[in-house]
């Protein structure tokens, strides 16, 4: 195994990757030193990155987010911050529990509500290999275990229910 902020690896739940994250280079160096000093244990890591954009706007990934891949985007209406007005008549009033998840593979349509948080499950076979949590916190192990479980999704509102789009 190969340890570092870039490297390539096999990944048990995903195969072949190579992956430039932070994320990965602690944990990988740390596999890799224990495994020199005898342990042998399988890395089972699934490294995970993200991004602050401002003030409003974060996003956490884990796995395989590839363009090229089948995705499924499930989004709400943005929740206001702690004390921060909500003027009538915008996208951050109530969720978009009804909004329908449908599988794309083209460019995405943008209707006029705003969205501001949600999820997108990357597919490669019907299976999630990839999540991409944009406004949704602490939801890192519930995409991890997604991933490790390989399950076929018939009904994308159940991955909905299970990262917590609309709480």
């Amino acid at each position: 195994m190969q340890a570092g902020d870039v490297s390539s690896y096999h990944d048990i739940a995903l195969g072949r990757r190579r992956v430039e994250h932070h994320d990965h280079a602690v944990v990988s160096g740390r596999a890799a030193g224990e495994n020199m000093a005898g342990a042998r244990k399988p890395y089972t890591h699934q490294s995970m990155f993200w991004s602050d954009l401002g003030p409003h706007i974060g996003y956490e990934a884990v796995g395989i987010l590839d363009s090229r891949l089948t995705t499924v985007g499930i989004w709400a209406k943005a929740k206001p911050k702690e004390g921060e007005a909500v003027p009538t008549g915008t996208a951050l009033e109530g969720a978009a529990a009804d909004a329908p998840a449908v599988p794309t593979e083209g460019p995405a349509t943008v209707s006029e509500q705003d969205y501001g948080r949600g999820a997108v499950f990357y597919l490669r076979n019907k299976r999630v290999v990839g999540v991409l949590m944009w406004n949704l916190f602490d939801r890192v192990p519930t995409a991890r275990q997604i991933i490790k479980e390989g399950k076929v999704y018939e009904d994308f509102n159940e991955l909905a229910k299970l990262m917590r789009v609309h709480d």
